[in-house]
C-alpha cells in the first residue's frame, strides 16, 4: 500500500515511505515485481479494507485512511498479481511520521529505484492530474 497526504488547499503532497528502502508499506514490495499489463483475469477480488486497516494499526496512524479508488495499478511477481492500493490522509495537516518511515515529495524519489518512482509518479498522477 502507498500512503499519501494531499494539502486540500495548496495540493501539496507527500508521501509516506519506510526509512529502510523502497515505498510500499507495511513489506518491501518482491524483487521481481513488474507492472501487470491489462485487467486482472482473476474472478476473486480482493477488497483492501482489511489490508488498510492493518496497516493503519501497525503505524498507528490515527486518523482513518482513505482509499483513493481511482488508483489502480497491480504488480507481477513470479506465480501471482499483487494489487497496490494508494490510501490518503486526510485533513491539513500530516500527523507524525511512524517509527520507522518518513514523509518525502516527489523530487525526493530521485535516486529511488525505477519501479518505486514509477508508483509514486502514477500516485501523483491520480491525484493532481
Amino acid at each position: 500500500m502507498l500512503l499519501c497526504h494531499k494539502h486540500p488547499v495548496s495540493a501539496r503532497l507527500h508521501f509516506l515511505v519506510p526509512q529502510r528502502a523502497g515505498v510500499v508499506l507495511p513489506l518491501p514490495l518482491p524483487s521481481l515485481a513488474v507492472f501487470a499489463e491489462g485487467p486482472c483475469d482473476s474472478p476473486l477480488q480482493v477488497h483492501p479494507a482489511s489490508a488498510l486497516r492493518h496497516v493503519q494499526e501497525e503505524l498507528g496512524i490515527g486518523p482513518a485512511l482513505e482509499l483513493v479508488s481511482e488508483f489502480q495499478v497491480s504488480l507481477e511477481v513470479p506465480g501471482m498479481r499483487l494489487p497496490v492500493y494508494l490510501a490518503a490522509l486526510p485533513g491539513h495537516d500530516l500527523c507524525p511520521a511512524p517509527v520507522g518511515t518518513h514523509w518525502i515529495e516527489l523530487p525526493k524519489s530521485i535516486g529511488m529505484p525505477w519501479l518505486d518512482r514509477e508508483l509514486l509518479r502514477r500516485a501523483y498522477e491520480v491525484l493532481i492530474g
